[in-house]
């Protein structure tokens, strides 16, 4: 329950901060309406939260963490939070880029995933934007490297605050002062980066996959600074017409032919 509760303040605080923010100083003017849009994105964010806090709940409820025991890796390390949680968020970062490439390759996979791609316009909103079927299942196979690694519950909580804070900032629509862009392309995920792989453009949709740290990007050769057009252009070339993608049409269209 306090996990949960960690959760949803921290949802709720970026989603209010970085809101404040992107109206006074956005990257780009809004290039799709808004209504439509929040009201599916969060409606996906709320149900989500709900699946995700029902997932991890069960996983502990079971004792998902015990099933290797001492022979899992972090098990084998000092206790000390100092040393756990750091290496819970750069372990679960890798897991989540390798995840995020899948859900790119495999077709299963890209129908699920392709909902939160046809977001016509970027925003924190767009945060929340992620079928249920693949938070469901991004969530059980999380839970069993956390099982296999053994990391622990702080490990982990502290792990999605840091991937939710991350994810609502790089969608966020934010101008970010020079100096600090150019510091976050070298460390962590900045907006910049991650508007190259919202692109149309199958090259810049299939490159940038990092949540956290842009790292995974840079050694596993999927990194992508190619300077983008004119005027921020987001979403798939097949779906463009906003008042197709309402909440209920997102729900049903992976199981569209």
């Amino acid at each position: 329950m306090e996990a949960s509760l960690l959760r949803a303040a921290a949802f709720l605080a970026g989603l209010l901060g970085l809101r404040g923010t992107e109206i006074r100083a956005p990257h780009h003017a809004p290039t799709a309406p808004l209504g439509r849009r929040w009201v599916a994105n969060l409606g996906l964010g709320v149900v989500n939260g709900v699946v995700v806090s029902l997932a991890y709940a069960a996983c502990y409820a079971l004792g998902a963490r015990d099933l290797v025991g001492r022979l899992a890796p972090l098990r084998l390390l000092p206790p000390s939070p100092w040393v756990q949680i750091p290496l819970a968020i750069v372990l679960l970062d890798l897991v989540t880029y390798l995840l995020h490439r899948a859900y790119h390759r495999v077709p299963v996979l890209w129908r699920l995933h392709l909902v939160h791609h046809t977001d016509l316009d970027l925003d924190v909103s767009s945060a929340s934007r992620f079928h249920t079927g693949e938070v469901v299942l991004s969530s059980f196979l999380k839970i069993g490297v956390v099982a296999i690694l053994g990391i622990t519950p702080a490990g982990l909580v502290a792990f999605e605050i840091a991937m939710l804070a991350c994810a609502q900032f790089q969608h966020a629509n934010v101008r970010l002062a020079p100096v600090v862009e150019r510091a976050l392309w070298r460390t962590f995920v900045p907006p910049a980066m991650h508007r190259i792989h919202h692109a149309p453009d199958v090259r810049d949709t299939n490159s940038n996959f990092g949540t956290i740290l842009t790292l995974w990007d840079v050694l596993l050769g999927t990194f992508n600074r190619r300077a983008p057009g004119p005027a921020p252009s987001f979403g798939l070339e097949r779906f463009r017409d906003a008042r197709a993608l309402g909440f209920g049409a997102l729900a049903a269209l992976p199981f569209r032919r």
